[in-house]
């Protein structure tokens, strides 16, 4: 368990090391967080775990159950509503990209990809989750409003939730990869209208996944609910 330091407000590093917890998997869809043994855990008080576990709520990265909070079991309909807000936020961030990013932070993302390619040969989707992590971050602040920039951190927070989901629950072939580098040529083009139309096929390809994945297993129920591997960014 990683312990705060005296330099740094308390509430500020118990919401970073949980948060971080709760996005890698360590902290699994579903589960209890009891604010005595995070305290415990991190030799903190319970007062900034519980400011911290406030500002988890509202990014919506825990909620309160009769039980207690809990890590957001992200049910279907919710997930399908982060993936309608990605196709509006992230294609419109993607399009500014062509206007911002340099030759060189393009080059970097055609490495990312390639990196996801090879990675998920290996089946290694640890390392392909932490490329397709940066190469999303990457174009997801290429968004100069500031607004739309808190929007879309809060709801990508919830993405990556999702995404770890996604991954340990359904095994996927590399075609979203593909999309991917279509983005990529596009900006190589600096063609903003090709790179929201291609964002927003990419990431309404995603749902569609999801979606007849999640369609497919609803009679089984236990492979949709059951407790998820640690999977760490």
């Amino acid at each position: 368990m990683e312990q705060v330091i005296k330099k740094t407000m308390y509430h500020h590093q118990v919401y970073e090391i949980v948060k971080r917890q709760i996005l890698s998997g360590a902290l699994q869809s579903g589960q209890r967080i009891h604010e005595n043994s995070v305290a415990q855990s991190l030799g903190v008080s319970r007062s900034p775990v519980r400011e911290a576990m406030r500002m988890l709520e509202q990014d919506q990265l825990l909620v309160s159950t009769t039980g207690g909070l809990i890590v957001n079991p992200l049910d279907p309909a919710t997930i399908l509503e982060i993936y309608e807000c990605r196709m509006l936020l992230e294609s419109y961030a993607a399009a500014q990209g062509v206007d911002t990013l340099s030759d060189a932070d393009i080059g970097r993302l055609e490495e990312y990809v390639r990196f996801s390619v090879e990675s998920h040969e290996r089946q290694d989707f640890s390392s392909v989750i932490d490329a397709n992590t940066k190469f999303h971050e990457t174009l997801n602040g290429c968004c100069h409003n500031q607004s739309l920039r808190r929007m879309l951190e809060r709801n990508y927070d919830l993405s990556l939730l999702a995404r770890t989901r996604e991954f340990a629950c359904y095994q996927r072939d590399d075609s979203y990869l593909k999309e991917h580098m279509a983005v990529v040529d596009a900006l190589k083009l600096r063609d903003a209208q090709l790179v929201e139309a291609r964002m927003r096929e990419h990431i309404r390809n995603d749902r569609l996944f999801y979606t007849e994945r999640y369609e497919n297993a609803e009679a089984d129920d236990s492979a949709f609910l059951s407790p998820l591997k640690k999977i760490d960014f």
